[in-house]
């Protein structure tokens, strides 16, 4: 990416007047200079916005939202953006009742509450976010096919040696109940299918970061996360059917685990809110620190996802 490429909207337009008025002669220099005028704009306009942003929901994304959210309120400095997890499912409730302005989702609303409900609310969708499953650094299985991990998440397949591993019990670490990166996994891995009532997993975890604690401190253990929390210092990330977990193949289609992040908030959100938004969808947080977060540009994709989960090419 050239450096014009990573430049913010805002400092290329700064950077553009200054140049005309350099280019005009020493005459305007003498006027007191358009770019600090201009300069003193943007600071008037970001110094009308004030308030308090409430953000809750998806932790899988939380990561990159709070990178976003410094820079922004560096901008804003009165603007407060408190964050807090919860899953997809309490974001999309807390916005819903108005207890947040922003619900973050790793599901489209309709998915998760009533139509009627989701058609008042506005879907900011800020990038792709690639999933897959990990295990405890020491199990000794490095690939999955889609049907061991549908056995392995339903209580079919309980011993590492089912699927060509050392012997030894395989301990499952769900997300709870709510979660979109659970949404998004079962998804793909279990098309449908539930697990039945008498399978019990070792634990349900409502954070992404708690779940890469468990794998850690859990002998044979096995759960999913995003790809922007993995870390082979602290677990090992899987393929699956032969497939990398990586941008490159969940941008082909190759890699199916995957879902959108959403930012929904009200149809008619406060300036702060919206300000916030805009943010997110710039060029300095899309041009850099999407990738950076761990995240894949929207724009990158070559296939697309609808509500019901269809896959299509674009």
């Amino acid at each position: 990416m050239s450096k014009l490429d990573s430049m913010s909207r805002r400092q290329f337009l700064g950077a553009f007047g200054a140049a005309t008025v350099a280019m005009a002669g020493l005459g305007l220099v003498g006027c007191g200079g358009n770019s600090a005028a201009s300069d003193a704009a943007a600071s008037d306009a970001a110094a009308s916005v004030s308030g308090t942003v409430n953000c809750s929901g998806a932790t899988s994304f939380q990561t990159l939202v709070e990178s976003a959210a410094h820079k922004f309120e560096d901008k804003y400095p009165d603007v407060t953006i408190a964050i807090t997890g919860g899953g997809s499912g309490q974001g999309l409730s807390d916005v819903k009742d108005g207890k947040a302005q922003i619900g973050r989702s790793d599901v489209f609303a309709e998915e998760k509450i009533d139509a009627a409900d989701a058609a008042k609310l506005e879907d900011h969708t800020v990038c792709v976010v690639g999933m897959g499953p990990v295990v405890n650094s020491n199990v000794d299985v490095d690939d999955l096919t889609t049907e061991q991990l549908k056995g392995i998440f339903t209580g079919a397949i309980t011993d590492w040696s089912e699927v060509g591993g050392t012997a030894g019990k395989i301990q499952v670490i769900e997300r709870k109940a709510g979660s979109g990166t659970r949404a998004t996994f079962e998804a793909a891995v279990l098309a449908g299918d539930k697990a039945p009532e008498s399978f019990a997993p070792v634990a349900e975890e409502d954070s992404s970061g708690t779940v890469v604690e468990k794998i850690q401190q859990t002998e044979g253990a096995i759960s999913y996360l995003a790809f922007s929390y993995y870390d082979d210092t602290k677990f090992r990330a899987l393929k699956v059917d032969g497939v990398e977990p990586c941008a490159e193949n969940v941008c082909s289609g190759k890699f199916n685990i995957w879902a959108y992040e959403h930012m929904y908030s009200a149809k008619d959100a406060d300036e702060a809110t919206k300000a916030f938004l805009d943010f997110m969808m710039s060029d300095e947080v899309q041009g850099s620190l999407v990738e950076e977060e761990g995240f894949i540009p929207v724009s990158d994709m070559k296939v697309a996802k609808d509500a019901k989960g269809n896959v299509s090419s674009k």
